[in-house]
């Protein structure tokens, strides 16, 4: 499907079938770590796999995909075999977004940064954490961000800019079917789909998905609606709303 990731069950004449589309979503810790190098310049690790997954954003006011949890994070050990070492307190960090690409934004505090703006990170040792937000974007395309670090002390020159870039992804979410007896069975998924309706469709070679109306009770953590397969066969999908 092209506008949503979708996971289908199907079900027919007794005979309970699981499909499933999950690919993992484990994320690898995403840190920015600044340091210095023996020469005094600013240097920036930022060694984890781009584009950074932004998920569907969670913050009350702000749409699209976002998070906080890409962090700014000072060096808290001198790495010398790297030429990378920890940071004087007696510098005074912002970050200055050089450029952007259409759709995606950097938050400061309730708005969106301008090219050259600077964003607060202050003193060493800091722990920063912006909120990276595509506000338009696709699932599997990149969007990137161009940054620098400046210190307003002058201990250090202005860093080399260096790019971040991040891919917005829906979740995925699985239905589990499980059997009652030979013509029932009971649709099972979790209640964080939130936002989620689950659909029908009596084909896939021509679609006609139709929204389920018969709302669902909850087993735990997860919604629980009884299907019958007197209703012959039915495919089923939940769609983001």
């Amino acid at each position: 499907m092209c506008s949503f990731r979708s996971v289908f069950s199907r079900l027919a004449f007794a005979t309970i079938l699981a499909l499933s589309v999950l690919p993992s979503l484990a994320h690898e810790e995403q840190v920015i770590v600044v340091g210095r190098s023996a020469a005094g310049e600013l240097r920036i690790d930022a060694d984890f796999p781009q584009p950074s997954e932004l998920p569907l954003s969670i913050f009350p006011g702000i749409s699209g995909y976002a998070t906080g949890e890409l962090a700014l994070h000072s060096a808290v050990f001198d790495d010398p075999t790297n030429d990378f070492f920890q940071l004087s307190v007696a510098a005074d960090f912002r970050f200055i977004l050089v450029a952007k690409d259409p759709g995606i934004e950097v938050r400061n505090g309730t708005g969106f940064m301008n090219t050259n703006d600077m964003y607060y990170i202050g003193a060493s040792p800091f722990d920063t954490h912006p909120i990276w937000n595509i506000v338009n974007g696709s699932p599997g395309n990149s969007y990137s961000l161009t940054l620098k670090l400046r210190d307003l002390n002058g201990v250090y020159p202005d860093s080399e800019p260096f790019v971040l870039s991040f891919t917005p992804v829906n979740p995925e979410f699985r239905i589990n079917i499980e059997p009652i007896d030979s013509l029932r069975a009971v649709l099972l998924w979790t209640t964080n789909a939130a936002g989620w309706e689950l659909q029908s469709t009596a084909s896939l070679s021509s679609p006609n998905w139709s929204t389920i109306t018969n709302a669902p009770s909850i087993a735990g953590t997860n919604f629980s609606l009884n299907v019958s397969a007197a209703d012959g066969q039915q495919f089923f999908r939940l769609h983001r709303l």
